[in-house]
């Protein structure tokens, strides 16, 4: 397990609280960061319920909404298809439990009533963009949406999260998240 995984591990055993509220960590950072990677590990050993973003993801419908990210993602749905029962069907366990909502934005102040914690996963961008160059066509290249996700993070800079984890091994054994790592 990388150590990112485990330092959230780490943090989820500090943030439970005891009783039947389960708790909402956003594993937030930018388009092929590590998040997803990171989450699933988490889930594997602590037996959280993991949400992913892009299943309410959709092409840029632009709507006048000012928040970067809002064009790309259906919040309402993911309150009302995936968040909302999944924290209640947490709330029916003993113990409540742990949902990991992972993707871009998943911090975003629009799902702040419902996220308890956050994380952000810092990759050196160099490291992203082949990442998303190997997962994305150049027929489905998207400025638009690196412009937003830039825009995002420049509302939520580094500091506002709970917490802050390298999402590529190599640049965390070599200090280069630190460095010019970016979200």
């Amino acid at each position: 397990m990388s150590g990112a995984a485990e330092q959230v591990l780490a943090a989820l055993t500090r943030w439970r609280q005891p009783g039947p509220e389960p708790l909402v960590v956003a594993i937030d950072g930018h388009g092929a960061a590590g998040k997803t990677t990171i989450a699933h590990a988490v889930a594997a050993r602590s037996g959280a319920e993991v949400i992913a973003m892009d299943s309410f993801f959709h092409a840029a419908a632009p709507d006048h909404d000012p928040r970067p990210m809002a064009q790309y993602y259906d919040w309402a749905a993911l309150r009302r298809k995936a968040l909302g029962p999944a924290i209640a069907r947490l709330r029916a366990r003993p113990g409540g439990g742990v949902i990991l909502l992972e993707g871009v934005s998943s911090g975003a102040p629009a799902l702040a009533d419902l996220v308890g914690r956050s994380v952000l996963v810092v990759t050196p961008e160099p490291v992203r963009l082949e990442r998303l160059h190997t997962r994305i066509s150049a027929e489905e290249w998207d400025e638009e949406w690196l412009e937003a996700e830039r825009a995002y993070f420049a509302t939520r800079p580094p500091a506002s999260f709970d917490l802050v984890v390298c999402g590529d091994t190599e640049a965390q054994r070599n200090g280069g998240c630190a460095r010019g790592g970016s979200a």
